[in-house]
């Protein structure tokens, strides 16, 4: 028995799947293909499962080894912790955890209908990984490939580095004439990085329009910059199944993996367990412990049905927001019926739908509903979807459809955010590489995975983010770390506990915070907005802001997440440092109606139109249901947009009618809580 074994992550699809690919070529001599995918304790807490440590799980508190002494800042700990460093969050959510057992469990059925299985497991991978390649290489097995796919991340390559280091210290396979080794696909970005025209690990741009330019110099059409995703799958009747040219699924190793005997508190396999089971022993801690802010009024409900007594002790997985923008599963099959639904698919020789992608960038500010931007990023995340896949259906239509000046200009924009995801990708590997990186390395095998030292607390998590590393800007203009507010999560009117809790007092940022506790999702305008307000106006460290949305996010990415904090905040990639967001201006311009306050702070639905936005201004709180009377900054560049101001000056006039004429706001806020900002500030 020959298996190849892939180690899913980050990518948790059978379409486009290098792994599979490889596997099923007629040179391969594999006979059997294991899928394999394993519950790490050190993101999520597994204390509810057998076999796992009896002692609490990890914090991100203990010092990390070997770490850099160059680095300045606090706290110097590891991120390998279901809880954050600053904020001590937890790094999931109950929709979170939603999302990712939707992808991981519907994947294994697609494996299943294939006529294959995946293993799931939970606990260290590093002590699993072993024991399961030992008991297939019993009695003459041998592994014919270990595969995983690219990650860029310190605590990702931290894995598989603890994964080969466990590996080496084995005898080999059965023939005992080599060991076993962890191989990558690069499967993570739109553009591969042997595909890229500089070395990425060295020479990606500090900013990304020099990055955007050079990409796209290969040429943007298809089979130029964009490639065709391997074809590792087909749909039979709305099912996704594994078919490799002409060949099927190859059979999953007939093995009694329940029988592999694993370390005291070591974890152990799910094979029986339903998605239900897994998902209450998973919630439990998050809902024994719930963060500031709460969690989602439906986790809050299932969590009392449950505690009611639910038949045979399942889990009750919350129901959906009923103004959720994302009514999606995690699931394979739901993230290619949103490609099909989002840009459409050429059938016949005739583009069919495609409408909403027609309208990208027309839309993509919208606040309510699910049409207006395309909400790739939830499967991105997971890699339930492939960026190629979605790139070369963006192509397609493009060259279908791109002599309509209105379509191409709308749907390029699609991949614009590609490859701003890209980019993160590549910025968070070019600025982890320590300065002792071999000079030798080539561009096609710049990898993590080459023995290369990494810094071991990347730039990523710091507070001077990659303005460390990078001179996009001058250093006498950027934040001062030092005098950011530094947040006392225990008391209820610290500002970052209220930006958290969404109770800030400016209606347009608590009700982004309100719909991204209670769905796990927040528009992009929503969240250039809140991380303005924490940074700029309430000068809070960004870091907060960051462990909140992993926390909540169910799209969250480590690189888009942190990257896009960084830019906002000031200390990343953006030149302009003093980018400043006017939240009053903001609302006028994108929540025109009020009908986004409204749905998420139904304590002001009730108010004159004109006031919601600044319920401050009607100095009566016994209108305000509740909701604080003051807001917690005011800044000067505000009031221009306040309503009853002269004509021409801000939406509405003295009769309360719309005015269309929309002005920019110049604020002079320098930031509450003792810090001033050392830079001009400017208001969009």
């Amino acid at each position: 028995m020959n298996t190849f074994i892939h180690y899913h992550t980050l990518d948790l699809r059978i379409h486009d799947s290098p792994s599979l690919h490889k596997a099923h070529q007629p040179n391969n001599r594999s006979t059997h293909f294991l899928p394999l995918y394993i519950f790490d304790p050190r993101q999520l807490d597994l204390s509810q499962f057998p076999n796992t440590s009896s002692s609490r799980p990890a914090q991100a508190s203990t010092d990390a080894p070997n770490q850099d002494g160059s680095a300045k800042f606090e706290p110097r700990q590891t991120r390998c912790s279901p809880k954050s460093r600053v904020g001590k969050f937890h790094r999931t959510s109950p929709y979170r955890l939603k999302f990712l057992l939707e992808a991981v469990y519907s994947l294994r059925e697609s494996y299943r209908r294939s006529g294959g299985d995946m293993l799931i497991a939970y606990g260290p991978p590093e002590k699993i990984i072993p024991q399961l390649i030992a008991e297939l290489q019993k009695n003459g097995g041998e592994i014919e490939g270990f595969f995983a796919q690219r990650e860029y991340t310190v605590e990702e390559i931290s894995n598989y580095r603890r994964i080969s280091d466990g590996l080496a210290s084995q005898k080999g396979n059965a023939k005992g004439d080599k060991g076993v080794k962890l191989e990558f696909n690069d499967s993570k970005t739109l553009i591969p990085p042997g595909q890229l025209p500089f070395d990425p690990s060295r020479d990606t741009p500090d900013v990304y329009t020099e990055f955007r330019k050079k990409v796209e110099g290969l040429g943007i059409g298809l089979d130029e910059m964009l490639k065709r995703p391997l074809q590792t799958s087909e749909n039979v009747d709305g099912e996704i199944r594994v078919k490799v040219g002409n060949e099927k699924l190859k059979p999953f190793p007939d093995v009694k993996f329940d029988h592999i005997k694993l370390g005291e508190g070591d974890g152990g396999f799910l094979i029986s367990e339903t998605v239900e089971e897994v998902y209450a022993k998973l919630v439990r801690p998050l809902l024994d412990n719930p963060p500031i802010g709460g969690w989602s009024s439906a986790a809050a409900s299932a969590s009392h049905q449950e505690s009611n007594g639910n038949a045979n002790g399942k889990g009750e997985i919350p129901e959906l927001h009923s103004a959720s923008a994302i009514p999606f599963e995690g699931s394979v099959k739901a993230a290619l019926d949103r490609i099909d639904d989002y840009i459409g698919q050429l059938q016949r020789g005739q583009w069919q739908g495609g409408n909403k992608a027609k309208h990208y960038k027309e839309t993509r500010n919208g606040l309510l509903g699910e049409g207006f931007s395309t909400k790739f990023s939830s499967w991105l995340s997971l890699g339930s979807v492939s960026p190629k896949e979605i790139g070369w259906r963006v192509g397609q239509l493009m060259e279908k459809e791109g002599r309509d000046k209105e379509v191409w200009k709308n749907v390029y924009w699609i991949l614009f955010e590609l490859l701003w995801r890209d980019y993160f990708q590549y910025t968070v590997l070019k600025t982890s590489l320590s300065d002792q990186t071999p000079k030798s390395r080539s561009k096609t095998t710049s990898s993590p995975d080459d023995g290369d030292e990494y810094h071991p607390n990347s730039s990523l998590f710091n507070p001077d983010g990659f303005s460390s590393q990078i001179s996009t800007y001058p250093k006498d203009l950027r934040p001062k770390p030092s005098e950011w507010h530094s947040a006392n999560l225990q008391d209820e009117n610290d500002p970052a506990r209220r930006w958290c809790e969404g109770r800030t007092g400016v209606p347009f940022i608590d009700a982004n915070m309100r719909e991204l506790i209670q769905t796990g999702w927040m528009s992009n305008r929503g969240r250039q907005n809140v991380a303005s307000f924490l940074t700029k106006d309430l000068y809070c460290d960004w870091r907060i802001g960051a462990e909140f949305f992993e926390m909540h996010l169910v799209d969250y990415d480590t690189c888009s997440n942190w990257g896009n904090w960084q830019y906002q905040a000031g200390v990343g990639n953006d030149p302009r440092s003093s980018r400043q967001f006017n939240p009053i201006k903001q609302a006028r311009d994108y929540d025109e109606n009020n009908e986004f306050v409204r749905t998420w702070i139904p304590e002001l639905k009730d108010l004159p139109k004109e006031y919601i936005q600044t319920p401050w201004l009607l100095n009566d709180p016994s209108k305000l249901g509740g909701y604080p009377s003051k807001p917690i900054v005011e800044l000067p560049s505000w009031k221009k947009h306040y309503p009853n101001q002269p004509s021409g000056r801000n939406r509405y006039g003295k009769d309360g009618k719309q005015n269309k004429n929309k002005n920019k706001a110049k604020g002079n806020g320098k930031g509450p809580g003792g810090g001033k900002s050392n830079s001009k500030q400017e208001n969009q």
